[in-house]
């Protein structure tokens, strides 16, 4: 498997196309993106891994809605998003292209409770633990 090119590296290659047949080999090289979140979601090595029971139980969703989110269904908030993420241990990373992909923007470090959600995120905490610490910080849990 070739090495994933940074994005940065794949602009400069698109902006240097000065043909047709250029463009054509670039957008045959490029992998296809994923429809949506829960095409995404459940591909990533880290979710498959684990069973979808334990990945409910540690997002704190409810089973029924989570099972709609997993199944492509239910298209998920913002702070589901955050949930499941942290409940698949998923990295920073691999959260805000879960977020890109839903449009529900990512995580933004000038916004306070966003800060809390990327240490969370970043130091692979539990939801309950980051719930906690949003509270600590007076903001508003994961709903």
């Amino acid at each position: 498997m070739p090495p994933i090119k940074k994005t940065e590296e794949l602009m400069n290659v698109l902006v240097s196309a000065d043909s047709e047949p250029e463009l054509h080999d670039y957008l045959g090289g490029l992998d296809p993106l994923p429809a949506d979140f829960a095409a995404y979601f459940t591909a990533l090595p880290k979710v498959q891994a684990r069973s979808k029971n334990e990945l409910i139980r540690e997002s704190g969703l409810d089973r029924t809605y989570a099972y709609h989110i997993l199944n492509g269904s239910r298209k998920p908030s913002r702070d589901k998003i955050v949930a499941l993420s942290l409940a698949a241990g998923l990295d920073l990373t691999e959260t805000q292209r879960g977020l890109e992909l839903t449009h529900e923007g990512i995580l933004y470090a000038k916004n306070r409770r966003d800060a809390v959600l990327i240490y969370a995120v970043k130091n692979q905490l539990s939801v309950m633990a980051a719930n906690e610490l949003l509270a600590q910080f007076g903001e508003a849990p994961l709903a």
